[in-house]
């Protein structure tokens, strides 16, 4: 018994953390390099898509007796993203043996490390190394990053997930993210709110400017308020910036112009990831600006691939209900909040595809606008419907600016949340 729960124990805490296992494996590959890079990087995405279809759903509430062990996997979590993306910089910068890494393997190893390279390395496996530190860029801006910054009172905690952010140009999400899109989230003041009808390349693009210009907005009016201009040394987005340039201008000196390539590509992946997951999250509900956020304000998945390979945050709609709530301790709400259609990985495959993201999210919608919307809700939802261009959401627009909505009660199995009054 003992020996079970001494193996049992790693896996409790350790199995939220698959994208750090991912990090750690690639980044003897960044030192091997050639071919098997771009094999790794083709076997996660793979495996993820495979575990999103495979793995079922998970929707117990364990308990943890060592929650702070949660915090040290995070900084090491966050210290291996940032390994890794320098190891990215040295591969850039061969055949210049950036801070003797080359010099250091071999001697440890007797492994010529840069020959390796010089001999091995094909666009395709550079391409494969940006995509692995873009990855690493998203666990540590997005998944871990994005937890460790709500920690407001833990100060260690959010330089820990700034530092990870600035390694893929990404600090404003420390500012934006908690107080812009956690008070604005399913109103039109949120640019990282999708509209019904509004397709993933267009979101994406007007999500990533309203993104920036509200980050340097928040900082504007907070030192407003303090008395002090904009360009003061406490502005938290020029502190930020500040951190992305000494980054940028790091994988210039370390390899010219491909370097800053390398990090702005590093970046975009980082960027994708997140608004694959804004538009998934939030997609088409709607909220009164004056009410407070609830669980039905959020998709959920409870697809166990899902809750594990984004450090908990698929079980949204309690982060958005209660933020916070650590990941490990967020409820599943299985049938208090509406889901997704699929898992985020597979679902973000389809958003990809406008047609067959409109397919199965329209039905989805209309479960929400008849299951948890508010009467208030709804009247926004059906007009969101009325322009979305998609089929299924104008028919229900019509009906219901017709006045043909009776049935609609009767569709809320035992009238569960047809007002939405739990909140997380």
């Amino acid at each position: 018994m003992t020996i079970t729960r001494g193996l049992y124990a790693p896996w409790k805490y350790g199995r939220f953390f698959f994208g750090t296992w991912v990090v750690l494996g690639a980044i003897p590959l960044f030192l091997i390099g050639g071919q098997p890079i771009k094999w790794y990087a083709i076997g996660v995405l793979v495996l993820a898509l495979a575990s999103e279809a495979l793995s079922g759903r998970y929707e117990d509430e364990p308990s943890y007796s060592q929650p702070e062990l949660f915090y040290w996997l995070q900084y090491v979590s966050q210290v291996a993203g940032i390994v890794l993306t320098v190891l990215l910089a040295w591969m850039i910068a061969l055949p210049h043996d950036l801070f003797g890494i080359g010099a250091a393997v071999e001697a440890v190893t007797g492994y010529d490390a840069v020959a390796a390279h010089l001999a091995n390395d094909s666009w395709g496996v550079i391409l494969a190394a940006v995509v692995l530190a873009g990855i690493a860029g998203a666990l540590g801006s997005i998944a871990i990053g994005h937890e460790l910054t709500h920690r407001t009172e833990r100060p260690f905690a959010v330089f820990m997930g700034r530092l990870g952010q600035a390694f893929s140009l990404f600090t404003h999400f420390s500012i934006r993210h908690p107080y812009g899109h956690h008070n604005l989230v399913c109103t039109p003041a949120d640019p990282a709110t999708a509209i019904r009808g509004e397709n993933f390349y267009r979101f994406t693009l007007r999500s990533i400017v309203g993104q920036k210009k509200m980050t340097w907005d928040l900082e504007k009016q907070r030192l407003a308020r303090m008395g002090l201009s904009p360009w003061h040394w406490e502005n938290r987005a020029l502190r930020g910036w500040g951190m992305e340039l000494l980054v940028v201008m790091f994988f210039a000196w370390a390899a010219g112009w491909a370097g800053v390539l390398a990090i702005l590509g590093v970046s975009a992946v980082t960027h994708l990831a997140l608004e694959a997951a804004n538009y998934i999250e939030h997609y088409g509900l709607v909220r009164l600006p004056d009410q407070p956020q609830q669980v039905r304000h959020a998709w959920n998945s409870n697809v166990t691939a899902s809750y594990y390979l984004t450090v908990g945050i698929s079980r949204h709609s309690h982060h958005h209900a209660d933020a916070s709530v650590e990941f490990w301790d967020l409820k599943a709400y299985a049938r208090e909040a509406p889901t997704t259609p699929y898992g985020y990985v597979w679902s973000f495959v389809f958003a990809l595809v406008p047609p067959v993201w409109n397919a199965l999210i329209a039905p989805k919608c209309l479960e929400w606008d008849y299951r948890f919307a508010t009467p208030e809700e709804r009247e926004i939802a059906m007009r969101q419907n009325r322009e979305s261009g998609i089929p299924e959401l104008v028919a229900a627009a019509e009906d219901y600016f017709a006045g043909r909505e009776r049935n609609w009660g009767s569709r809320a199995p035992e009238g569960r949340l047809r007002t939405g009054s739990l909140a997380g």
